[in-house]
């Protein structure tokens, strides 16, 4: 959750990047903290930095006003905020008043005008301007025909594109680059025996974590986050593979090292003692039994392994809950306080705070365990394990590939 009581300080002393933060907060929401989107609040957060002289304030402001999106434009406010911006030598600014007068929106059509806008922003580096210019002067919008100045722009464009490429990845941190890198693997829809083998195994780089033996009754598997979309039953989807119903362990792989911390990288409900010589999606399965997609999205950065008996008892348990305390945040004024006995007992495997909980239902004692989803939210794919004899005999979601974490 952030900060908002630090947030608001800084806003209220009139940091810039703090009233343009909470700008943003206020024209989105912020359902983390219970915030709920508030357009007069956001204006003035942004006005306040606007008057401070932060041009993404002013040009936040020119497209509130000008876009239709948030209200009824008032082209004439907004205007008045790109040209402050572009007063400043903003090109996006000044590509925005450009693109103002070649439609005629809260000014008088004037393509000329507009064609010389896009020429600052483009002369001062703006890629999407130089494109702009190229593509006016080949159909002579605001200036003459000129195939060859429309070459040359073009060509200036393109080069400009690849330089802010280049500067923008030479800019990244370690982490932001791992991170990115890490938003590709989890998308895809294999999974490497090899690394499994790796995240799982004996070795240095990463620690193995039996959280516990929990029960699977039923044999029906769902994976989801517990405290988002767990909580509601048209929210999850049963995966159309049965396994034996049973007691099976629950293990965790979990990194610790200087780029990212201490990271859960993988989870796994291993079923039997063979190994698995290849993975598959463990496609889910609507009312029709059609089998559908693999995986699960994340909100509120966990993931858990559930039996569908162990999920009806915990809509149960939640229901009740909410009745008895009306308004309250489950989180907060319920898991919280187990998620940090779960770091008092065993710190060395989570974060402070806690990341990892054999949850007990008090109904029925039914078990869910739950687990940190690596980087936080995304969507992550899970995968059945088969062995040599066609069998599964194990369930795999691997959060991080620990190998783009690794300190170089």
């Amino acid at each position: 959750m952030l900060d908002m009581e630090r947030l608001l300080a800084d806003a209220e002393q009139g940091v810039l990047p703090a009233l343009k933060f909470l700008g943003d907060i206020y024209l989105n929401g912020y359902e983390e903290n219970d915030i709920r989107p508030d357009l007069s609040k956001a204006v003035e957060c942004y006005e306040k930095a606007a008057q401070g002289g932060m041009e993404d304030a002013l040009l936040d402001l020119g497209f509130l006003y000008c876009s239709g999106k948030y209200m009824e434009p008032d082209y004439k406010k907004g205007i008045e905020y790109y040209r402050q911006a572009a007063d400043m030598g903003n090109t996006t600014a000044l590509g925005n008043l450009g693109m103002s007068y070649i439609k005629g929106c809260g000014v008088e059509k004037d393509e000329k005008k507009g064609f010389k806008y896009f020429m600052k922003a483009a002369e001062g580096g703006h890629p999407m301007a130089m494109h702009q210019v190229a593509d006016m002067y080949r159909a002579g919008i605001g200036v003459a025909p000129d195939e060859e100045k429309y070459q040359y722009w073009e060509e200036r464009a393109k080069e400009q594109e690849e330089r802010d490429k280049a500067q923008e990845n030479a800019e990244k941190s370690p982490m932001q680059t791992a991170f990115e890198k890490n938003l590709k693997f989890i998308s895809k829809d294999t999974l490497d025996v090899e690394l499994v083998q790796y995240v799982f195994g004996d070795t240095k780089d990463l620690r193995q974590y039996t959280m516990g033996v929990c029960s699977f009754p039923s044999g029906r598997i769902l994976t989801a986050d517990p405290l988002c979309y767990l909580q509601s039953p048209k929210d999850v989807l049963i995966k159309a593979k049965r396994i034996a119903p049973g007691a099976y362990p629950v293990q965790l792989a979990i990194m610790d090292c200087d780029m990212a911390g201490i990271r859960i990288v993988g989870a796994r409900l291993k079923i039997s003692d063979k190994e698995a010589v290849s993975y598959e999606l463990a496609n889910c399965e609507k009312e029709d039994h059609k089998t559908t997609f693999a995986g699960f999205p994340v909100e509120c950065g966990m993931a858990c392994f559930c039996d569908e008996q162990a999920a009806r008892s915990y809509w149960r348990f939640l229901d009740g809950w909410y009745r008895e305390h009306q308004g309250g945040n489950i989180y907060d004024d319920y898991f919280a306080a187990l998620f940090a006995q779960s770091y008092q007992e065993n710190p060395e495997v989570q974060r402070e705070g806690g990341d990892l909980l054999m949850w007990s239902n008090p109904l029925d004692g039914s078990v869910i365990p739950m687990f940190a989803s690596g980087m936080g939210d995304g969507y992550y794919t899970d995968y059945w394990g088969v062995d040599a004899a066609g069998a599964l005999c194990e369930l795999v979601i691997i959060f991080m590939n620990p190998r783009l974490f690794q300190d170089s």
